[in-house]
């Protein structure tokens, strides 16, 4: 017991990213999605925009977005309509793995944490294993495919998006 209080250990050092992810870019992108559409709760115009946004976003990169349209309850909002949309990075292997991050808020405030900076960082993510449009990767050239999924009802702490997907 002695041991463990003689000495407070020092934060952790921050992780590092890959040499393809920029910080800046990340950081910018979410100012840009909290100042466009600040309120994006679940089923609102500025959801719909910033689901646009989004797939906006991922054409520079060579990644084709496709939207899944559904409908879910939301609690204290009712039944409205909700969009997910995914980008495939093709692997070498089909193994897929998932990366993902929802993009709408309570429309309380402009959401940079919530979750404009998930949406960012799944951005930012999407281009280093983005492919130019020859075909040849970019950046990272995956082991596994990769699907970068922006959910939408995740505000509220439903996760219907991740839940439909």
């Amino acid at each position: 017991m002695a041991a463990f209080t003689v000495s407070r250990p020092g934060p952790l050092p921050a992780p590092p990213f890959p040499a393809t992810f920029d910080r800046s870019s990340a950081v910018a992108l979410a100012g840009e999605l909290s100042r466009l559409y600040p309120n994006r709760s679940p089923g609102s115009e500025g959801a719909a925009g910033a689901a646009q946004w989004y797939a906006d976003r991922l054409a520079p990169y060579g990644l084709e977005p496709h939207v899944d349209a559904f409908s879910a309850v939301i609690p204290g909002r009712g039944k409205v309509p909700l969009r997910n949309i995914l980008a495939v990075s093709p692997g070498r292997s089909p193994q897929t793995i998932v990366v993902m991050a929802h993009r709408d808020n309570t429309g309380a405030g402009p959401g940079a944490n919530d979750n404009a900076s998930g949406t960012a960082a799944l951005l930012e993510i999407a281009r280093a294993y983005s492919r130019t449009s020859t075909g040849a990767a970019r950046g990272v050239s995956p082991g596994h495919t990769v699907v970068f999924l922006s959910t939408d009802g995740g505000a509220y702490g439903v996760a219907r998006g991740a839940a439909t997907f």
